[in-house]
């Protein structure tokens, strides 16, 4: 019986590294770090002379914002479930996006504007952006005009000139009859023989070059951006020219 005993004690031994290996704290694995999100923060600064008419919100400066949020990358599944704001005011949510027109106190333009994006699970993303420049159409002012005659249409920019595009159309019937694109200076002229009479028209410079940032760090997907493209606008009546009578 004693020839039995190595082989016994050598099966306690096994047993007991087993049990030892069964009690040890299981390994945890390390915590994954939350997917990047892609975003696309775009500012519109809108000077409007006025809206939809020639006595409606005139002079009116607000700034629009745009934010595109997906997850892991710029063809993710859109962040439906945000918290999203700009200036203190909430971005509603939108198909795909957040936005939200956020108007300014009279002479009380920004000079950057800061954004917040709360998304549950991960950190509170923090942002600011300056405000290049901002774009204000000087003629034709919120008026009624007379047809059968050249008007000039000027602009300016707060900080540096750059190009532009003009739009002009029937705001009644959507008819475009002027279009200007990658225009340099200040001004461009609309031929009396284009303005249409007794009707409502709309006209608009844009920015034909946006200002872009791109946004870095691991919270970001590849590609995510700010963009900046400040615009004007104006709505006025016409009227056709006055006839006299005979004498």
């Amino acid at each position: 019986m004693s020839s039995k005993r190595p082989a016994f004690a050598g099966v306690l031994l096994m047993a007991a590294a087993v049990l030892a290996a069964a009690q040890e704290a299981p390994v945890q694995e390390a915590p994954k770090s939350a997917e990047p999100l892609f975003v696309r923060w775009t500012l519109y600064p809108t000077a409007s002379l006025s809206r939809y008419d020639y006595n409606n919100d005139l002079d009116q400066f607000e700034v629009r914002v745009y934010v595109e949020l997906r997850r892991g990358s710029q063809e993710g599944a859109a962040v439906t479930d945000a918290a999203v704001t700009s200036l203190g005011a909430r971005l509603e949510f939108h198909e795909d996006h957040y936005e939200k027109r956020i108007v300014l106190p009279k002479d009380a333009r920004p000079a950057q504007i800061d954004l917040e994006i709360a998304v549950k699970g991960r950190p509170v993303l923090k942002e600011r952006q300056p405000l290049p420049d901002w774009l204000v159409l000087d003629e034709p002012r919120p008026a009624v005009y007379e047809t059968g005659k050249d008007l000039g249409v000027h602009w300016r920019f707060d900080s540096f000139e750059g190009p532009v595009d003009v739009m002009a159309y029937d705001f009644k019937t959507g008819k475009e009859f002027l279009r200007r694109t990658n225009e340099a200076g200040t001004s461009v002229v609309i031929p009396a023989a284009s303005l249409p009479a007794d009707t409502i028209v709309r006209v608009y410079v844009i920015q034909s070059w946006l200002y872009k940032r791109y946004l870095d760090g691991r919270t970001y997907a590849r590609g995510s951006e700010i963009n900046v493209i400040p615009w004007s606008q104006v709505f006025f009546r016409t009227r056709g020219p006055a006839r006299g009578g005979r004498p």
